[in-house]
């Protein structure tokens, strides 16, 4: 018996530590400039999963913010999802899939549809969605949502992203190694954001492989169970992007 509990605690010694934790990466761009800030999430695909949660009806929703989705749904972390139509009902703009039910299909044509991240059940994925539609034998989803423009993409600055608009961002990002973040930032265009994201060090030793923009603005919200962070939007939501243990 002594040898089996010492075997026990030395199998589980030798486990990998769980990644998951919050972190805030900030940079000075000036003297007289504001500190650029990065509140982001990391995360193992391997422990952990992607939740979307859908309001279903901006005019009626069910949750009414990001921290009581985040929190019915049991989630460590969560941010804000993809894009939304002007519509009382606020129409997703792109597909969503929760819990293996498709609320709103896949769109293709526009930027802000321009890449789908989804979780199997096993592990996540983040693709062009135009790949996505030309694959014969589409994957099992568990959890999906689109969003766009790419910020990186296999490593690599995506070019004509647009540098005059300054805004909150959302993005949604993978080292390519199975450690994922989700994220939101200060004001920035997105080109800066990418720009940033390219540097080495700028997220720690988390180097960005790829990196989707989600929809930002007023509507970027930044939740994290612990330690207790809330970020709130200005305005509401169609749906959201949580993580949780798998």
């Amino acid at each position: 018996m002594k040898h089996f509990f010492t075997g026990l605690i030395l199998a589980l010694l030798s486990l990998p530590p769980l990644f998951a934790q919050h972190q805030t990466h900030t940079r000075k761009t000036g003297i007289l400039s504001p500190t650029d800030k990065i509140h982001a999430y990391f995360f193992q695909e391997k422990t952990h999963r992607l939740q979307v949660i859908d309001e279903t009806d901006c005019s009626s929703p069910q949750y009414g913010s990001l921290s009581k989705a985040m929190t019915r749904h049991k989630c460590q972390a969560g941010v804000n999802g993809g894009y939304f139509g002007a519509d009382k009902e606020g129409t997703p703009l792109g597909m969503v899939v929760q819990n293996g039910k498709q609320i709103h299909p896949i769109q293709s044509g526009a930027f802000s549809v321009s890449g789908l991240v989804y979780d199997t059940g096993k592990k996540i994925q983040l693709v062009r969605s135009k790949d996505y539609l030309a694959q014969k034998e589409k994957p099992i989803i568990a959890n999906a949502l689109q969003g766009g423009p790419f910020l990186i993409e296999k490593g690599h600055i995506v070019s004509g992203l647009n540098n005059t608009r300054r805004a909150y961002r959302t993005f949604i990002a993978t080292d390519g190694k199975g450690k994922w973040c989700i994220a939101t930032t200060s004001a920035l265009t997105l080109k800066e954001l990418a720009e940033w994201l390219h540097e080495n060090g700028t997220l720690g030793n988390f180097n960005v492989h790829m990196a989707l923009n989600l929809d930002g603005g007023s509507s970027s919200s930044y939740w994290v169970k612990t330690p207790d962070i809330y970020y709130p939007s200005v305005k509401s939501v169609r749906n959201y992007l949580g993580v949780a243990p798998r």
